[in-house]
């Protein structure tokens, strides 16, 4: 815990913050742009990057209200940006860091979908919302749980307190195990959560449309570039993510739905791609993250 108040890290972090902060001041407003544009504008509308429905609403000036969706965006992104110290102290205090940080984020998310007029306000829209955050919030989290633990363990080999750990061959299984069990459980645990939280809904939105075109891209992307960047180019993991949507794809959906192999297979393969690629490009520069 010492060295997360040192000057340098300090300062690091609060870079990251403050970029990460810049960085959402400029994509939240061409998100409501987007959102703009996929509805009818009223004659009247005086600004494309603030939503009509909350000026109707709140009956503020549109100056006013993009005032607070770029004061929302920056401490949000600040925020996200700051989620970077190394996960020091005993198991606890990661607890209570972890909880803080997704608890106060998780208000500021909540906040610029409102702002953004992504909010109806139904218990039912809150928990969708936050589930989507709080799911890529959990894969983000132990993606960087497992670099934690591998940096951990290359230092012990390094020092001579552990025997180096066997590659498991060219499958690589035995350093992937962790992104496996993560795949297994997003693929095979979210299909029947989502469906049970659509019952009796006319139309499959959670598992028609949220899960194959927005979760499994994402999670393929996110999982491959890590596992590119730490371990190289590993065809086996593209494969098996691939495969994990066909159980639920023959007792959930129907052939139709063979499309969603496709929206986690691709999204795997070139995250896993992309990383490997930064990973040659730094090993040509000098030492490299493992």
């Amino acid at each position: 815990m010492k060295r997360l108040y040192e000057p340098e890290l300090l300062r690091r972090q609060l870079l990251c913050g403050v970029l990460g902060g810049l960085a959402a001041m400029v994509l939240v407003p061409l998100a409501v742009i987007w959102l703009n544009s996929l509805s009818v504008l009223p004659e009247h509308n005086a600004s494309l990057i603030v939503r009509n429905a909350v000026l109707d609403a709140t009956r503020w000036s549109w100056q006013g209200l993009l005032a607070l969706e770029l004061a929302l965006a920056f401490a949000f992104g600040f925020l996200i940006g700051l989620a970077a110290p190394p996960m020091e102290g005993s198991g606890r205090s990661v607890a209570v860091r972890t909880v803080l940080h997704l608890t106060i984020s998780s208000a500021l998310y909540l906040g610029l979908c409102a702002v953004c007029g992504l909010w109806p306000g139904s218990w039912q829209s809150t928990v969708l919302l936050l589930g989507i955050y709080w799911f890529l919030y959990a894969v983000v989290w132990f993606l960087r749980y497992l670099h934690w633990r591998s940096e951990i363990r290359k230092i012990r080999e390094r020092l001579g307190l552990a025997p180096p750990q066997p590659s498991g061959g060219w499958m690589r299984l035995r350093p992937l195990r962790g992104y496996f069990l993560l795949a297994a459980a997003a693929e095979l645990g979210l299909p029947p959560l989502l469906r049970l939280l659509e019952t009796g809904s006319d139309f499959p939105v959670l598992t028609g449309l949220l899960y194959p075109y927005l979760l499994l891209p994402l999670f393929g992307v996110m999982t491959g570039w890590s596992i590119g960047r730490r371990h190289g180019v590993v065809w086996l993991y593209p494969l098996f993510c691939g495969l994990l949507p066909i159980p639920w794809i023959v007792l959930l959906y129907n052939a139709s739905a063979f499309f969603h192999v496709g929206m986690i297979f691709i999204p795997a393969l070139a995250g896993t791609l992309l990383g490997a690629l930064v990973r040659r490009f730094r090993s040509k520069e000098g030492p490299h993250e493992p």
